[in-house]
């Protein structure tokens, strides 16, 4: 189970197009993969698996629309700062939801 869907980051970002479908799902691949790391967890490793709580479908939502948003402004082999609210969303289920 995915911590947030394409369908959901093309809303957030508003995208009506398919070209950028690719570099969408990198950015929202990179973003779960992240937020795994930040709250050291995999939900779908736990048994029964657990449900994303909604806090952090949106700070997944966040950091990849904020990282497709700004990808020119990006310096390369630099470390992107996560967009604004989306480490306050998972701080708030950080050790407890899943652990």
């Amino acid at each position: 189970m995915a911590f947030a869907t394409l369908e959901q980051l093309k809303a957030q970002t508003n995208t009506t197009f398919n070209d950028d479908d690719d570099v969408l799902q990198h950015y929202l691949d990179s973003a779960e993969e992240y937020v795994r790391g930040f709250l050291d967890v995999d939900p779908e490793a736990q048994d029964p698996p657990l449900p994303v709580p909604d806090t952090v479908n949106q700070a997944v939502l966040l950091i990849a629309a904020g990282w497709y948003e700004t990808r020119e402004n990006a310096v390369p082999d630099t470390l992107r700062e996560i967009p604004f609210g989306a480490r306050e969303l998972l701080n708030q289920v950080r050790g407890w939801t899943f652990g």
